[in-house]
């Protein structure tokens, strides 16, 4: 048994290193990030980015951080994810947890392996759990709340030919609407109700939950506070728009999940292989189960089993 995992644990310190390169080479979301920012920024003495910027300093400085880490760029673009992801968590409980699933895990391997390097890998494993925690549950809200979005514009749309404010349908927004888009909503009312401008509230909103059809809506809002118009009909268009978008996503999906199951199954296809052999004719997998070739290879090719799988969701994601 202790043969079999030492491989396995060598593997996944390669992907983690694999992964770690990646996230740190690649940044995605900074283009989608800028574009939002000239969206929102319909004045251009307001600059909505470095407004965000000040807030979550502000944040990060009430929750007792040191100096050094609220100027840290990759700390505060962690502190928004955390926002994100958990509307009332803090940066300071999230970095316990990775401590904490690091000192777990690296003393259970300690527990089971006597070489460091090994004890290393699995204080690794355990602090990058709570990353991919924070990954999952952030993506599943984003994706919450933009799925709920044309309901909220229909309900705003409504509230505004009824006759009442905008800051009124705000409020309303947030008493009614499910979770978790009514909570942004209610922190924008709270926020206006302390004296905060309509606008800034909206584009602090906008910019925590960093989502384009977003951006429509409070875009209509700057226009229309500034010039006028009938913005009940404009949240209807746009209420429409999203919902094209949604079942334009949904249609590239359901094509798409060809090609994902197929490399699904191509990247479980050599280990469910291997599992079966192995069981069927045990001196078959000796040689790189007990070797120090064989350990490596099998590293390797874990690791390029994960660059395989990693590759195929590139392919198979397609922006709307």
């Amino acid at each position: 048994m202790e043969t079999l995992l030492i491989p396995i644990m060598v593997a996944a310190a390669v992907a983690l290193a694999v992964w770690a390169f990646i996230a740190l080479t690649s940044n995605p979301e900074r283009k989608e990030k800028k574009k939002l920012a000239q969206r929102l920024s319909v004045d251009s003495k307001v600059d909505s980015s470095s407004s965000l910027q000040r807030s979550i300093t502000l944040q990060m400085e009430a929750s007792g951080l040191p100096a050094g880490m609220i100027g840290n760029a990759f700390m505060q673009n962690l502190h928004r994810k955390v926002i994100q992801a958990y509307p009332e968590g803090s940066l300071q409980k999230f970095l316990m947890y990775v401590g904490g699933g690091a000192l777990v895990c690296g003393f259970i391997a300690a527990m089971i392996f006597p070489n460091w390097w090994l004890v290393g890998i699995g204080a690794l494993f355990g602090g990058y759990v709570p990353f991919f925690v924070l990954s999952s549950k952030r993506s599943r809200r984003q994706r919450a709340m933009t799925m709920q979005l044309p309901d909220a514009l229909d309900f705003l749309s409504r509230i505004l030919r009824a006759g009442h404010s905008l800051s009124t349908g705000v409020q309303m927004m947030g008493e009614e609407l499910p979770m978790p888009l009514s909570a942004e909503f209610r922190r924008a009312y709270d926020q206006h109700s302390l004296g905060q401008p309509m606008e800034d509230a909206f584009k602090d909103m906008a910019s925590r939950i960093e989502s384009t059809d977003f951006a429509f809506f409070v875009t209509a809002v700057l226009i229309q506070r500034q010039t006028g118009g009938d913005l009940s009909e404009v949240l209807s268009n746009i209420s429409d728009m999203i919902r094209q978008r949604i079942r334009l996503m949904q249609h590239v999906k359901s094509k798409t999940a060809e090609g994902r199951f197929t490399g699904y199954i191509l990247v479980a296809f050599p280990a469910v292989m291997f599992v079966i052999v192995n069981m069927l004719n045990p001196d078959y997998g000796n040689i790189l189960l007990h070797t120090p070739l064989g350990l490596k290879l099998l590293a390797t090719a874990f690791g390029l089993q994960m660059l395989g799988l990693f590759a195929i969701r590139k392919v198979t994601t397609v922006k709307v």
